[in-house]
């Protein structure tokens, strides 16, 4: 698996939007699904990336440049055919100072894809703003992301107000410190930790049944 995302890397560094999608698409007709693509293939590849520039390795620009080539091929994997929302309604965002929103993108697509209304506030949600659009939408699920290891104690902060919401939404945690360390002690136990796509994915499949019992 990892193989299979640094054929992406070299692609992603030099900008060449088109060599990148005709990884993808190897991939595509081999049979993969939405959910390998940005798990295995594309978030792989970017942490292989942010690995690079943490070892001096590649610039600030070259990190850049693959992000927003990676940027452009989220928008180019979105299916084309949408999906009746009937599966509620889902928020998402990356926590104040977090300035990385690709993961929580792909996350996006997937709620989208598995028939939730969705909406995306993008990275660097402060808290206030966050509160304020859960207060007037009221999602059944609220995402959000954290990469940075010293923001912790912020998003303590941030699930104990969303926690105490009165329609009770489902809070999800994703991003990279998800892989790296144990949570536990910056959420509730009933915060939900997803550390990768394919699991997000057997989460929501996991939820449409039980709702569909339900009915």
């Amino acid at each position: 698996m990892v193989f299979d995302a640094l054929k992406l890397v070299k692609p992603l560094l030099e900008g060449d939007e088109a060599a990148a999608w005709g990884v993808i698409q190897t991939y595509v007709q081999g049979g993969a699904n939405l959910a390998y693509i940005y798990d295995v293939l594309l978030c792989k590849a970017m942490r292989h990336i942010g690995e690079l520039w943490e070892a001096n390795l590649i610039s600030v620009a070259d990190e850049h440049l693959a992000s927003s080539v990676c940027d452009a091929l989220l928008k180019r994997c979105k299916p084309s055919r949408a999906v009746p929302p009937t599966q509620g309604k889902a928020m998402l965002f990356c926590i104040e100072g977090e300035q990385h929103d690709l993961g929580i993108k792909m996350v996006a697509s997937c709620f989208e894809e598995c028939g939730l209304e969705t909406r995306l506030y993008g990275k660097d949600l402060p808290l206030e703003y966050a509160l304020l659009a859960a207060l007037r939408w009221h999602p059944d699920i609220i995402g959000m992301s954290v990469s940075i290891v010293y923001h912790l104690p912020k998003l303590k902060t941030y699930v104990q107000e969303l926690g105490s919401l009165a329609h009770h939404p489902t809070l999800l945690i994703g991003g990279r410190l998800t892989q790296m360390f144990d949570l536990r002690p910056y959420v509730s136990d009933s915060t939900l930790i997803i550390s990768d796509i394919l699991r997000l994915q057997e989460w929501l499949a996991l939820r449409a049944q039980s709702k569909a019992h339900a009915q």
